[in-house]
């Protein structure tokens, strides 16, 4: 079996408010941590739109993180009454690149804020999280498919290429302009993560992205993450050739149900995720604290973050 590994790219936390004032005393505090621990530069986007500040967190010239705060109306649950409510979303991105360094400094930067969110009892949600499967092979041998399709959402043909600035893409479901994309549940796409980041080995990304409307309707929870994993097959062939074939089968069918998926035996190619790397990513989230000497520690782990 070709070599994949699951990982953990892209998560955002966000911080719920009542009041303007308290988002920001808490964006101050917030602001502070960041500076005390050098996790970089804090620089306020110019691009932010009105009522929305963004800013980037900074680590040898590049982004490892942005900082939003904001305020969305809301109806009342119990009034009824159309409420302001004011948050503080943090964006970790590209958690996995194949750049170590960028990598160390936006994993330590996501320990040290969680970490101080859990000792100051400052309560978070979460509302994205990226799930990756990186095959160690050429883009062309490789097919992502959604085989528990949900009604209403529209998709690609099976194997589609489309390109996003310039890398090879596949992108799973067909939504045709940015507010379906972030009004979706979730989205999956495969591209050409060595060309991407000009790698200089093959890797192929399956790419998960779980977004707020997910959170919504899920607990954090291993299951729902690896559930929703499960509507998607990722495959892996040998040579482009036997995929192609696989692509033009599928398409005998109008309908493809269960048993057609087993007929195809797209079983036979699959590629799984790992549940432990969710598991241990969420335990480290939750579990992150300051001790008194001002380390980042995680329980069960004897040793410190740096």
């Amino acid at each position: 079996m070709i070599r994949h590994e699951t990982h953990i790219d892209t998560v955002a936390l966000q911080l719920d408010f009542d009041s303007t004032e308290a988002q920001r005393a808490k964006f101050s505090l917030l602001e502070q941590w960041i500076r005390n621990n050098r996790l970089g530069f804090l620089e306020k986007n110019t691009n932010s739109l009105f009522q929305i500040n963004k800013y980037n967190l900074l680590y040898g010239g590049r982004r490892i993180l942005t900082i939003q705060s904001g305020s969305i109306r809301i109806k009342d649950k119990l009034t009824g009454q159309v409420v302001e409510r004011y948050y503080i979303r943090i964006r970790f991105a590209g958690l996995k690149s194949y750049n170590e360094r960028q990598d160390e400094a936006s994993y330590y930067a996501l320990m040290t804020i969680c970490a101080w969110l859990n000792t100051t009892g400052t309560n978070f949600r979460l509302v994205e999280l990226d799930v990756a499967i990186d095959v160690y092979s050429n883009f062309y041998n490789v097919l992502a498919s959604c085989i528990n399709k949900s009604p209403n959402v529209p998709y690609n043909r099976l194997g589609r290429i489309q390109y996003y600035n310039s890398t090879p893409t596949t992108y799973i479901e067909n939504y045709k302009n940015t507010e379906q994309r972030k009004g979706a549940v979730l989205r999956a796409y495969l591209y050409n993560k060595s060309a991407k980041e000009r790698l200089e080995f093959p890797i192929t990304r399956f790419e998960l992205k779980l977004q707020n409307r997910f959170f919504l309707r899920n607990e954090f929870k291993t299951k729902s993450i690896v559930n929703a994993l499960d509507r998607y097959y990722v495959m892996y062939f040998e040579n482009k050739r036997e995929k192609e074939q696989k692509i033009r089968e599928y398409y005998k069918y109008e309908i493809v149900t269960t048993r057609e998926i087993n007929r195809l035996r797209f079983e036979s190619y699959r590629l799984y995720p790992n549940p432990d790397v969710i598991t241990e990513f969420i335990r480290q989230i939750q579990s992150a604290y300051v001790a008194f000497n001002w380390d980042i520690v995680v329980p069960l782990r004897s040793n410190k973050f740096f």
